[in-house]
């Protein structure tokens, strides 16, 4: 059996990057996507550790993703990256039922945390 993944969703490389060095550092398998859509298509539920997502992709919205994601696996636990000043994806987020929501800029320790406890 593989050991279980996070799944990174975010289309700047710059973050993707950032992000997949900070877990692997931490002992975390990482697996990356630019784009919902290329996520929700090699979407494997059985070692997923837990998903991170930027609230604005290229084609789909983060919520987006997480109702998809709800959909078929209402148990995975998921956090959303937003802008800081995004008070409408804040909003929806919240009215979506997420509760991980992290504000960009990332403060490292607490996406570590959050990660850990999943």
């Amino acid at each position: 059996m593989t050991e279980p993944t996070v799944l990174l969703i975010d289309a700047d490389p710059a973050v993707r990057d950032s992000l997949t060095t900070l877990m692997d550092l931490n002992g975390f398998k990482v697996q990356a996507f630019s784009t919902g859509s290329a996520f929700l298509r090699e979407l494997d539920q059985s070692n997923i550790h837990c998903v991170i997502c930027e609230a604005e992709l290229p084609d789909i919205t983060g919520v987006q993703v997480y109702h998809r994601l709800q959909a078929q696996y209402e148990s995975l636990p998921f956090a959303l990256l937003i802008s800081q000043r995004d008070i409408n994806t804040l909003r929806s987020a919240q009215s979506a039922g997420i509760t991980q929501i992290f504000q960009k800029p990332l403060v490292h320790r607490h996406l570590l945390t959050f990660v850990s406890r999943c």
